[in-house]
């Protein structure tokens, strides 16, 4: 195996190779998965299987955040130190409501949609309660949003 060279690499040598293709990668390029090294390429083959938002995915999650959370931070806002306890239930609620919008299709970047959708929706009434809204809730959307990718 001394003879063997990096498939993305021709000039570094290696004994090492992807659990699932068996092309020899270097160390450089191994990336460590739970079932063993695998190279750049079956990652990012096995990970575009659990992508499945289509591009109007995007649009109504952003619609959707937009209007639910202009309203929900207007209305938290109202309610002062309370907030603090009611925004990450409310950025739970969206969460829900647009992973049932979209159908329970995942995309990479839905998480950073949703949640520059509740940073626009609070531009137009900006205030210290708006702004802790929309971190604690924004929070709770992007970590709801973001396990349903795994």
């Amino acid at each position: 195996m001394a003879g063997e060279f990096c498939a993305n690499h021709p000039d570094r040598p290696t004994a090492l190779r992807c659990n699932k293709c068996a092309k020899p990668i270097c160390p450089g390029c191994a990336l460590h998965t739970p079932v063993g090294y695998r190279c750049p390429q079956c990652v990012r083959g096995q990970q575009a299987v659990f992508e499945t938002a289509h591009w109007y995915d995007y649009v109504t999650a952003a619609a959707t955040a937009l209007v639910l959370s202009g309203l929900a931070g207007v209305l938290l806002s109202r309610l002062g130190w309370l907030l603090i306890f009611l925004a990450p239930t409310a950025g739970g609620a969206l969460a829900e409501v647009v992973r049932r919008i979209v159908q329970r299709r995942r995309g990479r970047y839905l998480p950073h949609t949703v949640v520059a959708a509740m940073v626009l929706a609070a531009l137009p009434a900006p205030s210290l309660w708006m702004l802790l809204y929309v971190g604690l809730a924004g929070a709770a959307v992007f970590a709801r949003l973001r396990g349903s990718l795994i």
